[in-house]
């Protein structure tokens, strides 16, 4: 990781997914500097992977809790599914959102006809007095606009840029989430530079997809190159965003502090060890994995809040005739340690 005085850049690391056939993520997000920016507690950058020999995106039936998961592509599909019985394509500049409330499972795969895969998976976690709320899952067609210069998407929340000789360029997504969120994509010529107009309320960061990018806020500068993600300084009001000698693209993400320090493995948002431990014991007696204790309950916390039943499918029935569900790693010996805004966490 590299820092200027108030600009934190977090240097993505490689993560390999699927098995020797699979593909290469640079995660960004969690980082030892913090965990959290707004709600995002995950960000994983992908491609472009020439998938057109095989591999790519093979993610069998997996679980969630606590989190919402955010897909967005540049190149490619992928076909999501999952245990609400949803069955969907996503294709670039859609918003894919799953909000995971006290358990779900789904499985992304390549689309059979992509060549080439690339964009941002993405999660954010949900509030404590929300997480055990209903499960929802929504494919949002974004605009693609090209004016003032810039060619911008907006996913979610809103964009305000101010140009070199002053023109705003503003635009807002219709999809609605229980936090205030942002998530935009804006590409600027090589040499350009913008000013992103933020709400000092929250947090930000700009993950670069391509190019080379240069942040500066009230003064100080930060460099960026491909896959990195530039930490903004708490209440921050402006980002000065110059590219490089070639195109820029970035990722602007942002939103109200979650205010919560969170326990994350694997693919659980929890608040405590235990709770992140119940989670991965039901998940693993509903698929029936070798190491399961068949009479796992659903956890305490669930069924109090969340409604179910100690024998509830608390992360639902999935269709038949689909790759098989992918197993929970065995937790570690330690203790699950909370993480938040700013943190130092285990690797």
């Amino acid at each position: 990781m590299s820092t200027t005085a108030e600009l934190h850049v977090l240097e993505a690391r490689a993560v390999p997914l699927g098995g020797p056939r699979g593909m290469t993520v640079h995660r960004s997000l969690p980082a030892r500097r913090t965990s959290l920016i707004g709600a995002w507690c995950f960000v994983d950058h992908f491609g472009p992977d020439d998938v057109s020999g095989g591999g790519g995106m093979q993610v069998a039936r997996h679980p969630h809790t606590g989190l919402a998961t955010v897909s967005w592509l540049f190149e490619g599909a992928i076909t999501h599914r999952d245990s609400l019985g949803n069955h969907a394509l996503v294709t670039p500049g859609d918003v894919d959102l799953m909000v995971a409330g006290s358990g779900i499972t789904h499985s992304e795969f390549s689309a059979a006809d992509t060549t080439v895969l690339h964009g941002v998976q993405l999660w954010y976690a949900l509030r404590d007095d929300r997480r055990f709320g209903e499960r929802e899952f929504l494919v949002h067609s974004t605009v693609l606009r090209r004016d003032l210069g810039l060619t911008a998407r907006v996913g979610l929340g809103e964009l305000h840029v101010r140009t070199a000789d002053g023109s705003v360029f503003e635009d807002c997504s219709p999809v609605v989430t229980d936090t205030a969120l942002t998530l935009a994509e804006l590409t600027l010529d090589a040499g350009t530079e913008v000013a992103l107009e933020v709400d000092p309320r929250h947090e930000h960061g700009i993950l670069v997809d391509t190019g080379a990018a240069t942040v500066t806020v009230a003064g100080e500068r930060a460099e960026a190159g491909r896959s990195d993600l530039v930490l903004l300084p708490d209440g921050a009001r402006r980002a000065v965003l110059r590219a490089g000698q070639e195109p820029l693209r970035v990722l602007l993400l942002g939103g109200e502090p979650l205010g919560e320090d969170i326990v994350m493995w694997w693919n659980f948002v929890g608040r405590s060890h235990e709770e992140v431990a119940a989670f991965r014991a039901r998940y693993q007696a509903e698929i029936g994995a070798a190491d399961a204790d068949p009479d796992a309950p659903v956890a305490e916390v669930v069924r109090e809040r969340g409604g179910l039943r100690a024998d509830a499918e608390q992360f639902g029935p999935f269709a038949a005739h689909t790759p098989a569900a992918i197993p929970a790693p065995e937790l570690p010996n330690a203790r699950l340690r909370s993480r938040g805004r700013v943190g130092s966490i285990e690797r």
